[in-house]
């Protein structure tokens, strides 16, 4: 199985990585796939470019070997649907896929563009956390209990996987380099250190 882990990735951050390596643990993926966006639907326009955004992922995964970059929605341009993702990718792989998800993006699942159709191409695995409720009621008949069901067949499962979550998200190590602080204990060393170099999310002078 394939894993594809969306996002704007505005920096790659150490809780991304963190998900990405239990996920790919749990469900013995053979490769997971970082895919950053390149217009979001849900929200704001990144503030890194494009290629600062996966200069940063590809620092940040180049010891996991499990880990790659897929740079289809940057090529495709325009806003990223995963829905036109998938049917890309479907048509350039064999294996299942998987789409992973946080509870909170996949409560608005429904809303998606042709969410019907995203579960005609992939599996879905949500991670949430302690204390977090995922609707049970979207899409409640593709739900299955263990990640032995996503290999036996080729899409339409909905897993619900705990993770243990880093409290880090893009938005605070954004806040803390627009202080002037880099928050070092969020970030890979060499994504810590590319950020500095190209003075990245720094208010600018006045």
């Amino acid at each position: 199985m394939i894993g594809i882990l969306g996002g704007t990735f505005d920096p790659i951050h150490l809780g991304h990585l963190h998900i990405a390596s239990q996920v790919t643990t749990r469900l013995g993926l053979q490769q997971l796939q970082f895919m950053p966006c390149a217009q979001p639907v849900h929200r704001d326009r990144p503030r890194a470019s494009a290629a600062q955004r996966c200069c940063m992922i590809e620092l940040a995964i180049e010891d996991q070997p499990a880990f790659v970059l897929n740079t289809l929605e940057l090529q495709r341009g325009g806003p990223s649907y995963s829905v036109d993702s998938l049917r890309e990718i479907r048509r350039q792989n064999t294996q299942n896929l998987v789409l992973i998800l946080g509870a909170d993006a996949f409560n608005g699942f429904a809303d998606w563009k042709s969410p019907g159709e995203i579960l005609e191409l992939a599996h879905l695995v949500v991670c949430g956390r302690p204390g977090f409720e995922i609707d049970k009621a979207i899409y409640g008949d593709h739900r299955v209990e263990a990640s032995g069901e996503l290999a036996s067949r080729r899409a339409g499962g909905i897993l619900a996987l705990t993770i243990d979550a880093i409290d880090c998200s893009s938005s605070r190590v954004r806040e803390a380099l627009e202080l002037g602080n880099t928050p070092r204990q969020y970030l890979t060393a060499k994504v810590a250190d590319y950020i500095d170099e190209h003075h990245l999310y720094r208010k600018p002078c006045d």
